[in-house]
């Protein structure tokens, strides 16, 4: 895998396909090895570039805590990749944090979205706050994942993580055994450094956040959501606040819907993507079974 020196850290990165570009950023914990299963479909018509963010896979992961912030670092590593590969204009997509990560790139450099792709995501804790039992919960339990993390090492972390309210929500949607990307998930998260842990945590947690900003997103976007996700709520918001976005609900889905429903989830994108190249509206709702 080809890997550029950017803002003082080796990002790993793949290139596949020819055509417009078409970049994803990746969740929280996970590395560009969750997008495999798209790799092939999404690379048909596109250029597809998937990353490992900063802290995460085989990218840098900065012993200092302040390293880690979605405004002043994981934003601009996107556009300092965007720059190494000569792209100016692309479609940037993020799932989880990695959606977070592709507003704030939007938001800050709107001539360089072409269309956003928001999957399980939100913008920020701000409107999980709205929910103080729920904003306490995921506290409570990233407090305890921080713990873990420091006192005893990743795999205590994945075992804990998998009781968590995300992957729960996610496991009882899938009603079966694990898909291979959410097994590779697993796999990979034990080999994580506990210092892309936890800057990764942290940043979640001091981003800004987007509510107020994301009527001045003016280019296409979908906002695709599995029903089970404990952020549908944020997401409907999100679609409601972006005028003329498109909203997916996958059924039968938790978070992580392109590892845990690939195949419906890669249908919805590309139909999006085919949209958008084509320039007709996008705007709509849709509810996928």
């Amino acid at each position: 895998m080809p890997v550029a020196r950017l803002n003082g850290i080796d990002v790993n990165y793949e290139e596949h396909g020819r055509g417009t570009p078409l970049v994803l950023v990746h969740g929280y914990t996970a590395s560009l090895e969750m997008w495999r299963e798209q790799v092939e479909a999404f690379s048909k018509d596109h250029r597809l570039i998937i990353y490992d963010a900063r802290g995460h896979g085989g990218t840098t992961a900065p012993a200092d805590p302040a390293a880690y912030t979605i405004e002043r670092h994981y934003a601009p590593d996107l556009l300092a990749l965007l720059d190494h590969l000569g792209i100016h204009r692309a479609c940037i997509g993020g799932l989880s944090m990695g959606g977070m990560i592709a507003q704030e790139f939007a938001l800050q450099h709107p001539q360089r979205a072409g269309a956003l792709l928001l999957f399980d995501t939100g913008p920020g804790m701000g409107l999980m706050r709205r929910n103080p039992a729920l904003a306490e919960r995921f506290t409570a339990f990233r407090t305890m994942m921080q713990t873990l993390a420091r006192t005893q090492g990743m795999a205590a972390v994945v075992e804990g993580m998998l009781k968590g309210p995300m992957s729960q929500a996610a496991m009882a949607a899938g009603r079966g055994p694990l898909p291979p990307a959410v097994a590779r998930h697993i796999e990979g998260m034990k080999k994580m450094s506990v210092d892309g842990y936890l800057g990764g945590a942290s940043a979640l947690q001091t981003w800004r956040g987007s509510v107020e900003r994301l009527g001045f997103i003016r280019v296409p976007a979908l906002v695709l959501v599995g029903e089970d996700d404990p952020l549908l709520g944020a997401s409907r918001e999100m679609h409601e606040r972006i005028r003329g976005s498109r909203l997916v609900v996958l059924r039968r889905a938790g978070h992580g819907t392109n590892m845990w429903r690939p195949r419906e989830f890669t249908a919805a994108t590309l139909a999006f993507l085919a949209d958008v190249d084509a320039e007709r509206a996008v705007a709509g709702e849709q509810i996928v079974d």
